[in-house]
């Protein structure tokens, strides 16, 4: 268990929630509830919802209709309290950022440029504690993807954050900047919840507490009552064969 304490408010609750792109329904009448603890891994095929459920957490998207509660608070409120590692990262190659500044930005909740000495030290104590310290003073534009996604999840950490939120990470990196990224994740599970998007069935399988199956709709499943099949299924996009699983 996180360091949460027991009978904290879950890390993600949506009652009744109903959201459309214009034109295309993504979920309808949507009711959950995720722990705020543990690892949760949210499944389902391109389109279903994964990464607008993403942005529904972190307050980008309002719903259309029912409610969600991040933390115990509405999304926009607490979406400080949420460290979070895109899918894709936008930057500008000739923009000369550090990887440090880039993970001081995780600190950043003053207008820009008013950082504090605290911020940096922090930032390289973050990086120090995922074991990259050595990227530290590196252009942000000159690391490899893997790297790249590594000092991304240090931005995520650096405010300490009691949700953490991971929307692919593992994208366009190759299996041994993976197998790091999956060894720095790990080493976290125990401190927050994590809710980690993915279509890579190898990544952190083993560990996962629970499954999050999204596809238009939505069911939460104990890692406990799904058999290795199971999980075959919900990676194969075979959802609707684990209809009656129960939910834990």
């Amino acid at each position: 268990m996180n360091s949460a304490a027991a009978g904290a408010q879950p890390a993600l609750e949506l009652d009744h929630v109903s959201f459309a792109y214009p034109g295309v329904a993504i979920f309808d009448d949507v009711s959950f509830t995720v722990p705020n603890d543990g690892l949760t891994q949210v499944v389902g095929p391109n389109g279903g919802g994964k990464t607008t459920l993403a942005k529904l957490c972190l307050g980008l998207l309002k719903p259309h209709s029912g409610t969600i509660r991040v933390l115990g608070a509405s999304a926009h409120a607490s979406r400080r309290r949420i460290g979070y590692v895109p899918q894709h990262s936008q930057y500008d190659p000739q923009f000369p950022a550090l990887a440090v500044d880039v993970v001081m930005t995780g600190r950043l909740s003053r207008p820009v440029g008013l950082f504090r000495r605290s911020d940096r030290g922090a930032a390289l104590a973050t990086l120090e504690s995922l074991g990259l310290s050595d990227l530290a003073h590196r252009g942000f534009a000159d690391l490899s993807g893997g790297q790249r996604q590594r000092v991304l999840l240090a931005r995520a950490l650096v405010s300490d954050p009691p949700l953490l939120i991971l929307d692919e990470p593992t994208a366009n990196i190759d299996r041994e900047s993976a197998a790091r990224l999956e060894e720095l994740i790990l080493a976290q599970k125990e401190r927050f919840a994590i809710l980690l998007i993915t279509h890579d069935f190898d990544f952190l399988a083993g560990t996962v507490d629970r499954v999050l199956c999204v596809n238009r709709n939505a069911h939460i499943h104990e890692r406990r009552s799904l058999s290795e099949v199971d999980l075959q299924r919900l990676f194969t996009g075979h959802f609707h064969d684990l209809a009656e699983v129960d939910h834990g």
